[in-house]
């Protein structure tokens, strides 16, 4: 037998890193105005800050983010609230698809407040203070973790990538949001349905609960998830008994049943007639 590997398809590539930083602005704040030859992320941790720059002129408030791109010229000035705090982090990265954080704020959930506290917890195991000032040249640390380089680059780009599904997500309308739930777990559903699968394993996989995942999927298809892996696994056993290439305990076993036995006693309850008879009768028919 021989494997076929799969080259990785890279959507998102931080191809390098500039600073992590944790800014706490004073009252009076203003930067300078700017533009650089790398992406910027701006998330504001408390407080808030008025941003001015190509592609949006605005305030971003406490949660919020905004991503400006390479050479976008932009500054910021503190607003009338004493101490914001700000995460900036320079970054290398051509995809467009992160422009859709350049019009406007973003606002994060605790999941991504997470990743992003992530990075930069990962961003200090790789550079040497300070942090909070601005640094155009952040001295890396000579005895770093073991791959705290890479592992700062999957962070990052982890979590683009994941504010990107979300903003296609968000995007579509509920219905269409539940059918291409449905259509997810369909495939699921269709490549593993011969393997023991349980309501809770699917609203885990999923991201949901066993009452929307159940009212979802019936909505959507007119079934049951139970009733749907119930006619994946005739619909299989069928073709299989026809096929007279296999014994019943080859099929039951290829199934995951238990034994044989539960296999026949599954078999007729669904189709009235027992496995035996069914091939049987397919052979007649011939």
């Amino acid at each position: 037998m021989k494997f076929v590997l799969k080259p990785f398809k890279i959507e998102i590539n931080v191809s390098a890193i500039v600073n992590v930083h944790f800014f706490e602005f004073p009252k009076t704040f203003r930067t300078e105005k700017d533009a650089h030859p790398f992406s910027e992320l701006l998330y504001v941790e408390s407080g808030s800050i008025k941003v001015l720059s190509d592609k949006y002129n605005g305030i971003l408030k406490k949660g919020e983010m905004l991503i400006h791109r390479p050479n976008e010229e932009h500054f910021l000035t503190n607003t009338d609230k004493p101490e914001t705090k700000v995460i900036i982090i320079g970054f290398e990265c051509v995809s467009n698809d992160i422009n859709v954080f350049s019009h406007k704020p973003y606002k994060l959930n605790a999941d991504n407040t997470e990743k992003l506290a992530r990075i930069v917890r990962e961003g200090r195991n790789v550079f040497d203070p300070p942090y909070n000032v601005p640094v155009y040249d952040m001295k890396e640390k000579t005895h770093k973790p073991y791959g705290s380089m890479q592992l700062l680059k999957i962070l990052i780009e982890e979590f683009l990538i994941t504010l990107i599904r979300e903003t296609r997500f968000n995007e579509m309308s509920a219905s269409e949001n539940h059918r291409l739930a449905v259509a997810e777990i369909i495939k699921y559903l269709d490549d593993n349905f011969k393997e023991k699968i349980s309501l809770d394993e699917l609203a885990f996989l999923f991201g949901t609960n066993r009452s929307t995942l159940c009212k979802i999927f019936k909505e959507n298809t007119g079934k049951t998830v139970g009733e749907y892996i119930i006619d994946k696994k005739i619909e299989f056993a069928k073709k299989e008994i026809s096929s007279m290439n296999k014994t019943f305990s080859e099929i039951s076993e290829e199934m995951n049943f238990e034994s044989i036995h539960y296999f026949s006693n599954f078999f007729k309850k669904q189709m009235g007639i027992s496995p035996k008879l069914y091939r049987r009768n397919t052979l007649e028919s011939k």
